[in-house]
């Protein structure tokens, strides 16, 4: 499939300047490609190889991830009543989908020439998302432990956005819960909100979102279709593992030091990690299970 350039080359310099440091708003030309109509996304979603998540309760800014509900109907009806519910659907890896995954592909080539070495020698690897939700849908507040690039492609939302280094905003204990498992481990504050940066996203509209950015989102009056491009780094792998030892010793009764407060302690965090994982195989297999 022939595909024209989705992203403007004259953003490149705000691309460069301002990735990974703070939310920035930039254009995209990839909502003109003939692939984003409900019809479409529920071919697509029947070919990708990995399951979709999707829930239909209704949702608030504070509820999570974990407020999915009891029962539901099947995907294929879900997609089918997004006017007419409180919907939300994440299609996963659309770049492995055999018909249209090269688009996908492309575009995170675009974003990570745009960027440059700061992206690109610190990649891991990248994915894409389709994000399908109904009229009036909020997105709870959460955090990724990715780098993001949302590129709304059908209906309007407005994106709210957090700085992740304030730390009276996302605290060092709720970034070590994420890492230890809860996905909900960032807490709204909502007297809190009047700090957050608004973003308005129409199709052709797109918003960077650096590591860890808490944000919600409040879908308007149409159905919403962005693209979320997710990109693992080296270097946020690395901060997993040091929020993931500060958890154990936090549990363990310990005010453990911030990432890059020391750097000694953090290798010898990331040692004695490396050391219990190489242990953790060689032990009996009772022992290992407890």
């Amino acid at each position: 499939m022939e595909q024209a350039r989705s992203l403007l080359p004259e953003q490149q310099p705000l691309f460069a300047a301002a990735y990974n440091r703070s939310s920035f708003a930039f254009e995209h030309a990839l909502h003109e490609l003939e692939l984003f109509d409900v019809a479409a996304l529920r071919a697509m979603a029947e070919r990708l190889p990995v399951p979709a998540y999707y829930s239909t309760v209704k949702s608030s800014v504070d509820d999570g991830w974990k407020h999915t509900g009891d029962r539901r109907p099947s995907l294929t009806e879900t997609l089918e009543t997004l006017s007419e519910t409180n919907s939300l659907v994440l299609l996963k890896h659309c770049e492995q989908d055999p018909q249209h995954g090269e688009v996908f592909r492309r575009l995170m080539d675009e974003v990570v020439a745009h960027v440059g070495e700061a992206l690109g020698a610190d990649l891991e690897i990248g994915r894409a998302t389709l994000i399908i939700s109904s009229p009036h849908r909020i997105t709870s507040y959460h955090i990724d432990a990715e780098v993001n690039f949302l590129l709304q492609v059908r209906g309007h939302k407005i994106l709210y956005t957090f700085d992740p280094n304030d730390r009276s905003i996302l605290t060092d204990p709720e970034l070590e819960a994420f890492y230890g498992g809860d996905w909900d481990g960032a807490h709204y504050r909502s007297e809190r909100q009047a700090e957050a940066r608004s973003f308005s996203l129409a199709p052709g509209k797109g918003v960077h979102l650096p590591l860890h950015t808490p944000h919600w989102a409040q879908n308007l009056d149409d159905i919403s279709v962005g693209v979320s491009l997710n990109f693992n780094l080296r270097s946020g792998a690395r901060l997993a593992k040091l929020y993931k030892v500060n958890n154990r010793l936090r549990q363990a009764g310990l005010r453990p030091t911030s990432p890059g407060a020391s750097p000694w302690q953090d290798s010898l965090k990331l040692a004695a990690l490396a050391a219990a994982s190489r242990a953790r195989p060689l032990l009996p297999a009772r022992l290992a299970k407890a």
